[in-house]
């Protein structure tokens, strides 16, 4: 299906038309939003963290688990987002969503300048296992504190999330290459403190072994 910025915000209204309630969790978002879900879920909370800016302590973390909980479920096939009861629980203002919905729209019409329906062999299913399999390895990246190993991945996560929802298959290669960068940047962070730690051990301890 042919996906544009005016489907992605008629998709957000729709779930605003169809929740009367003052109320509304994270869960009965997802459950509107459709066959959308999946892929919003995964952009909106890719989202905060692709830019490379300073954030408190454990902020990845909170955000990097679900991004894991949410790209499994996309291997396993899965069309709609299920989300942890302490996520799936936790409920906003109606108003708030809003506000949201009204914000993004400036957002994604800027977008639709850039995004368009190509190069559908990367949209095929075999395709979309790869990009879930290295959505996957780039959250594991985020929620783990690794020096340098958390903007590129969420950044990859959301260009590959944004591909997908527009149809964009030249944008899903381009974030599966930024994936394989940032992967490679976070392991080799992971390799050199290790192999550091170890130089470190044994010259502190070489007495004693």
């Amino acid at each position: 299906m042919k996906f544009n910025s005016g489907n992605i915000v008629e998709v957000l209204h729709n779930v605003l038309k169809r929740h009367k309630e003052k109320e509304i969790s994270f869960q009965q978002i997802a459950d509107l939003l459709d066959d959308h879900g999946m892929m919003l879920m995964i952009a909106v909370i890719a989202f905060p963290m692709a830019i490379p800016v300073p954030t408190p302590p454990g902020f990845t973390t909170l955000f990097g688990i679900p991004l894991c909980i949410l790209t499994m479920q996309l291997i396993l096939g899965h069309d709609k987002p299920k989300l942890p009861n302490f996520i799936a629980n936790k409920k906003i203002k109606t108003e708030t969503f809003k506000g949201f919905v009204t914000k993004a729209e400036p957002f994604f019409n800027k977008l639709s300048k850039f995004f368009k329906p190509r190069n559908k062999r990367f949209l095929s299913k075999s395709s979309e296992k790869i990009m879930a399999v290295l959505a996957f390895l780039c959250s594991i990246s985020v929620a783990l504190p690794i020096l340098f190993g958390n903007a590129i991945p969420c950044a990859a996560i959301l260009i590959m999330s944004l591909g997908m929802l527009y149809q964009d298959g030249l944008v899903v290669l381009i974030g599966m290459v930024t994936a394989i960068v940032g992967l490679t940047i976070a392991s080799t962070v992971v390799f050199l403190f290790f192999w550091l730690g170890k130089i470190a051990f044994f010259k502190l301890f070489s007495d004693y072994l």
